[in-house]
């Protein structure tokens, strides 16, 4: 049982490991990207998170794949195969449990 909680009730804060990761600056604005376009790759995500620095992208994509949210994967482009990010089942899952948050956000 977390700290957070007493007796037999159960604890309504979600996982500290969850929060290491999606509490990140930009680790929920990368998973919404990759869910809205699908297979982006670095450029493309850095262009579109403008703000962000290319290590603290770096470091963001990293903490996702470390956390099975995003894989590399190796897509075609002009000059051959290029390497892009896109989501796993459970970084899916993730974006699909994001978009009632961001619909309510837009309402408010």
């Amino acid at each position: 049982m977390s700290q957070c909680c007493e007796g037999d009730l159960e604890c309504p804060c979600p996982p500290i490991g969850l929060i290491d990761v999606v509490g990140k600056k930009w680790a929920v604005c990368v998973v919404s990207l990759l869910g809205k376009y699908g297979t982006v790759r670095f450029g493309p995500i850095q262009h579109c998170l403008s703000g962000v620095s290319p290590a603290t992208l770096t470091s963001t994509l990293r903490s996702l794949e470390r956390e099975k949210l995003i894989r590399r994967v190796f897509v075609d482009g002009a000059r051959g195969p290029v390497q892009g990010y896109t989501l796993t089942p459970s970084g899916n899952q993730l974006y699909q449990s994001l978009l009632p948050l961001a619909g309510w956000l837009r309402s408010a």
